[in-house]
């Protein structure tokens, strides 16, 4: 029952937010008669899906594990998922000491990433305040560093899992980098690229699972 009310929640919450995402721009063509056609609309959500199509399949799978039900919600909702949501719950599980994946973790998570929605929106209001007369006052090294934090946290996170277990983090990394590599020569669509890092990255940790289970099968 605790997961169908989260479900239901969740489902209604996104509901509408869908609907409030899509009323400013009904206003704007209401109140100014500006309204593209539905060809224009369908060839711009094309040229969105394209790019992005796959990540809204692949991110949702990959990020449940640490976020849980209610955390993938919130977090969907909120926006910036890979880059701010996730590292909030991935920490708050550490710091607690609880797997992801499990009852703990999925609790621990949507904490995480409840607080995280706080944050963000308090700094959002703060920087929107005093940010246009910060920013522009910054050393130059300091504002060209701003292009290196999404890479960053993504690193650290990938460190921070990899070294629960170095062979699967390592041949992840290895394969990762292959895929990368010899999908730019041959031209592949990022979003394709991503689901065979993806997919390489189960298939190696399931490879070191089985034979460590084995391994402790031979040994018992």
């Amino acid at each position: 029952m605790y997961d169908k009310k989260l479900v239901k929640i969740g489902r209604l919450t996104m509901l509408f937010a869908i609907i409030a995402n899509f009323l400013p721009a009904v206003y704007v063509g209401v109140r100014y008669g500006e309204m593209p056609d539905i060809a224009t609309i369908g060839k711009l959500w094309l040229l969105v899906a394209s790019a992005y199509g796959i990540s809204w399949i692949v991110q949702p799978i990959a990020y449940f594990a640490t976020l849980g039900t209610a955390g993938s919600y919130i977090g969907w909702l909120a926006g910036s998922v890979g880059d701010i949501r996730l590292p909030a719950a991935s920490m708050a599980q550490k710091v607690v000491g609880v797997e992801p994946g499990t009852h703990e973790g999925d609790v621990i998570g949507t904490i995480g990433t409840a607080c995280s929605v706080f944050v963000s929106a308090g700094m959002i209001t703060l920087f929107i305040a005093i940010g246009s007369y910060v920013v522009p006052n910054l050393p130059q090294f300091v504002t060209d560093s701003f292009n290196n934090i999404l890479p960053a946290l993504f690193g650290a996170i990938y460190v921070d899992m990899a070294r629960k277990d170095i062979r699967a983090g390592v041949c992840g990394f290895i394969a990762g980098a292959a895929i990368l590599f010899l999908g730019g020569k041959l031209g592949i669509n990022n979003g394709i690229l991503t689901v065979l890092i993806v997919l390489s990255g189960i298939l190696i940790n399931r490879v070191f699972f089985v034979m460590d289970k084995k391994k402790a099968a031979q040994n018992t």
